[in-house]
């Protein structure tokens, strides 16, 4: 397996707006009553076979299989709530809203899908993506040529590119390569939305995506990918999360404090209760292990810890607005304006049974992101408005509600999703065969339920 496991290399879902966040942030809040098929109550603790960590996406597929397989689980989840960073509030707006993950990113090729299907929840891809540069420039859909063509002419570049130097930033990379930012192609200019800006992002995040404009840019062919594409649950998403957890064991409002780990079993503490068990899956977002909020006994080791602590995590902004009337009337999906931010928008409501107003998501990232989550909330929605109106070229274009949430302040996440490299082998190793991982690194829904998954067949094989 790769060492460098990234979510940056190209295609038109990771890198032509924004899509991961969405999804990985992604990525709001049930109430207690709907949090989890079978919550349980203090009780002192107790013994089981498998310990979870965490009741987002990778925590709850991760104990359902265990469980399917005969195991005696449970689930220890901090939140009044399961769901993690995937939670569908159903308080600010006038319909359940998601104010942490919000798309299924692939969709018929995940699992997630999959319980979708299950439950009769249908799904509307987004097939109306569009980009422009500012108001006063036309709409280009991304997957049309234009979407790749440089402004100012395709510059005299070779492919295969030159190889970033080390720690090169990406603006650093184009600069040397001639490339200025006036002359960026709207799916280079994507990458921003999602991730960071490019004075600080990465210079080798954008070599695939430059040589797909230089090459598009020469022939006006697109090359196809595998890619299934990202699509919106005309359902609340905790529904899936419900269905997959439907019987598992959770005991919600039970943080952990403390892990001991040996070859024979783990005991975990939660406050005045210890839960011991053969085997512990620990889904925990990375910010968590980063703030060292569980003590690990023994220590975890230096190159794991080294490798969690190099994670970086975006910095997101997603403003909700609810209108009482669709606020656009021709058909779009996802669009980025690139003039200033917010600068991505997707329609998060059409399609949705019986409801006639529309939301709108507002989302940015990186810089963008920090500057518009430094405003107080009004001025927070004010920006996000300000976005839609030139969006409906409708100055008088007001909200009737709003949603917005900071994922950096809370204390069980401690940031919004894992972006750029990630050493999946050191940080996913199990330890003495007793202490597995899942999630935590993970930047979408399906990704993390995949990775619970596979989390649950190695404790399978190591308990036969």
């Amino acid at each position: 397996m790769d060492k460098r496991m990234s979510d940056v290399v190209f295609s038109r879902r990771a890198v032509l707006g924004g899509m991961l966040g969405a999804g990985a942030i992604m990525l709001v809040g049930c109430g207690p009553d709907e949090a989890s098929p079978s919550p349980s109550a203090g009780s002192g603790g107790g013994s089981y076979d498998v310990i979870v960590i965490g009741a987002g996406s990778a925590g709850m597929a991760a104990a359902r299989e265990l469980m399917d397989a005969g195991k005696k689980v449970i689930v220890l989840e901090a939140r009044d709530r399961v769901g993690g960073r995937m939670w569908t509030d159903r308080t600010l707006l006038s319909i359940p809203h998601e104010r942490g993950a919000s798309l299924c990113h692939g969709g018929p090729d995940t699992e997630t899908w999959a319980w979708a299907q299950k439950l009769g929840i249908q799904g509307r891809k987004f097939d109306n993506k569009f980009s422009r540069y500012n108001p006063g420039t036309p709409w280009v859909g991304w997957d049309t040529p234009d979407f790749y063509a440089f402004p100012e002419g395709t510059p005299a570049l070779s492919v295969p590119l030159p190889e970033p130097a080390d720690k090169e930033s990406a603006l650093q990379y184009l600069e040397r390569l001639g490339v200025a930012p006036s002359n960026y192609p709207l799916a280079l200019l994507g990458i921003q939305v999602d991730t960071e800006q490019f004075a600080v992002y990465p210079a080798y995040g954008v070599v695939d995506t430059l040589t797909a404009c230089l090459t598009v840019s020469k022939t006006g062919v697109i090359e196809p990918d595998d890619y299934a594409g990202d699509y919106k649950l005309l359902a609340p998403y905790v529904d899936v999360l419900n269905a997959v957890g439907e019987g598992v064991e959770v005991r919600l409002e039970t943080p952990i404090e403390a892990i001991d780990y040996s070859g024979s079993g783990v005991s975990v503490q939660a406050g005045a209760e210890t839960f011991e068990a053969d085997a512990c899956v620990v889904t925990v977002p990375v910010g968590v292990l980063q703030e060292r909020s569980i003590t690990f006994s023994p220590p975890l080791e230096g190159d794991r810890m080294s490798a969690i602590d190099a994670v970086a995590q975006t910095v997101a902004y997603k403003t909700i607005l609810e209108f009482d009337h669709p606020v656009r009337p021709e058909s779009f999906d996802m669009v980025n304006q690139h003039d200033e931010g917010p600068c991505q928008f997707w329609d998060e409501s059409t399609g949705m049974p019986g409801y006639d107003g529309q939301l709108i998501v507002a989302w940015d990232t990186g810089d963008r992101a920090r500057e518009l989550l430094a405003l107080p909330e009004k001025e927070r929605f004010d920006a996000a408005l300000s976005g839609v109106r030139k969006l409906a070229g409708d100055q008088g274009l007001n909200y009737v509600n709003a949603s917005n949430y900071d994922w950096r302040d809370d204390e069980f996440a401690f940031g919004a999703y894992a972006t750029g490299e990630r050493d999946q082998d050191t940080i996913y190793r199990p330890s003495k065969d007793t202490l597995f991982w899942a999630g935590a690194i993970k930047s979408s829904v399906a990704s993390a339920h995949s990775s619970g998954l596979d989390a649950a067949q190695a404790v399978l094989i190591a308990s036969k």
